[in-house]
């Protein structure tokens, strides 16, 4: 069984066990601290790794409520999840699809580009970048949030955990990577949830976020 097959098979499993309701709940104020830096839209946003559907639901109520939503993950059973709650909104739009495999229809570009604990999974972490630089409008913003990286030593053991395959990058190799795909005024923190700080997440989530010029082409996503 590939890489692709497993990290598939272990969010089928979440999603279905209700694993997906808990994520939301360990990640919304995290998520939240991310969305305010995230500015309104009039058209499109793309969610990579939706889970099942609390951010895109609110990015669809909120920033992009007069625009459209498209979210995808590798799930299927996740996708129905994000089915059940977005249901209701005309502007939210759900696929099942492997991200470095996926194109968007009819030559959509997006004006943000959103994933949490996403890109660590993906076999090849600089091809996403690559490809969601090449998604992107003229101007258009991608922002990666992840708990699993070099720093973060108490997340170092969740491959083993989870039985899922991660690719361990550090904060330097996400800003490499995201010049090396043509982001420009890159930018990097970490999120802290609020509260009091528990020791096994000091570490905080790594937020790398950058730019599409509005004179770049980008590089060209493999087929």
């Amino acid at each position: 069984m590939n890489k692709t097959s497993k990290v598939r098979n272990v969010f089928d499993a979440w999603a279905a066990d209700h694993h997906a309701n808990g994520m939301e709940n360990e990640h919304w104020d995290t998520v939240r601290q991310a969305f305010e830096w995230i500015p309104s839209g009039k058209k499109h946003y793309l969610e990579i790794g939706v889970g099942n559907g609390y951010g895109v639901r609110y990015m669809a109520a909120h920033q992009f409520a007069r625009g459209f939503c498209h979210g995808i993950d590798i799930s299927p059973v996740m996708i129905r999840r994000a089915g059940e709650k977005t249901s209701g909104l005309q502007n939210v739009s759900l696929e099942t699809a492997d991200f470095l495999q996926w194109s968007p229809s009819d030559g959509i570009r997006f004006d943000v580009i959103f994933s949490m604990e996403v890109f660590y999974y993906f076999t090849d972490i600089q091809k996403g970048l690559d490809r969601a630089f090449r998604f992107l409008a003229p101007g258009g913003m991608l922002m990666v949030l992840v708990e699993y990286y070099s720093e973060n030593p108490f997340s170092h053991g969740w491959p083993a955990e989870t039985g899922a395959p991660m690719s361990l990058w550090s904060e330097e190799h996400y800003r490499e990577g995201f010049d090396h795909a043509g982001f420009q005024k890159i930018r990097q923190g970490r999120l802290l949830k609020p509260g009091p700080r528990k020791p096994d997440h000091d570490a905080g989530t790594l937020i790398t976020w950058g730019v599409k010029s509005s004179a770049a082409a980008g590089p060209q996503p493999e087929s």
